[in-house]
């Protein structure tokens, strides 16, 4: 899928969204366009690859239950 975007610069271009996320970290656009709308990535908020810190119980970590095997072992 191609998206168009404006850079810093005023140059437009269309870019792969892989291509897109790349410029957005490394803040080479200035705007980009969704299905309905431009987005000003200074105005707007977009998704961030930043991540936050998870202050909560990890659920994910084994508890290290006992389950019986399927061979009783």
């Amino acid at each position: 899928m191609k998206i168009q975007v404006v850079y810093k610069n005023g140059r437009e271009d269309t870019v792969e969204q892989k291509f897109l996320d790349i410029l957005l970290h490394f803040g080479e656009v200035q705007e980009f366009r969704r299905s309905d709308h431009w987005v000003n990535v200074i105005e707007d908020p977009i998704r961030s690859n930043r991540t936050h810190e998870y202050c909560g119980k990890d659920r994910r970590t084994d508890n290290h239950a006992e389950f019986p095997t399927a061979m009783g072992i």
